[in-house]
């Protein structure tokens, strides 16, 4: 049974055109047995994705086991945390404008469940385990900051910065592989 205190959002560490039944086969090869009681991938088998959501890059969300199931994604929190898998890697690039769009969406969705779930309770999976999931390029508060209220043009000067320092520790990268 799972008792959510906390929203754990992780990056799949993918290529942008993986898929939540990517993750469902990645799982499957890691946790043999621990499946979804609810919910069945296109195959009609049941999930093995140890996230309750999957966001795929095109903003599709793909709801892979049900709030009161227990996660297999953040061990010490798979019963007290719904988990939140963004495609893409968040070493690599920002997620995608459809992304965001649809975290807004499901956020309000799981506050409908959990109305004590507050921005603040959006996590990296970072704070639980030494990885660098949700990603280096993503503050530890970057999914919960865009769910509260700013203008616009805030949100998109963030987002601009968010871009340019993604593309300077690239150039820095290559720098450093050719020394």
């Amino acid at each position: 049974m799972n008792n959510p205190s906390k929203i754990i959002t992780h990056t799949a560490v993918s290529s942008k055109r993986h898929t939540a039944q990517d993750v469902d086969m990645w799982h499957k090869d890691r946790w043999l047995g621990f499946t979804s009681h609810y919910f069945k991938n296109n195959k009609g088998q049941p999930y093995h994705v140890g996230y309750h959501y999957v966001i795929e890059w095109d903003g599709k969300i793909v709801q892979c086991r049900d709030h009161s199931e227990e996660g297999a994604h953040c061990i010490g929190m798979n019963t007290r945390s719904i988990g939140v898998c963004f495609m893409g890697d968040g070493d690599k690039h920002l997620p995608s404008a459809a992304q965001i769009a649809s975290w807004k969406k499901l956020y309000k969705k799981i506050r409908m469940s959990y109305p004590q779930l507050e921005p603040g309770d959006c996590v990296p999976h970072r704070r639980y385990a030494n990885k660098s999931c949700h990603g280096r390029l993503l503050p530890d508060n970057y999914f919960a900051n865009l769910l509260t209220p700013k203008s616009e043009d805030t949100q998109l000067k963030i987002r601009q910065l968010m871009e340019i320092i993604a593309l300077l520790r690239n150039i820095l990268s290559l720098k450093q592989k050719q020394k």
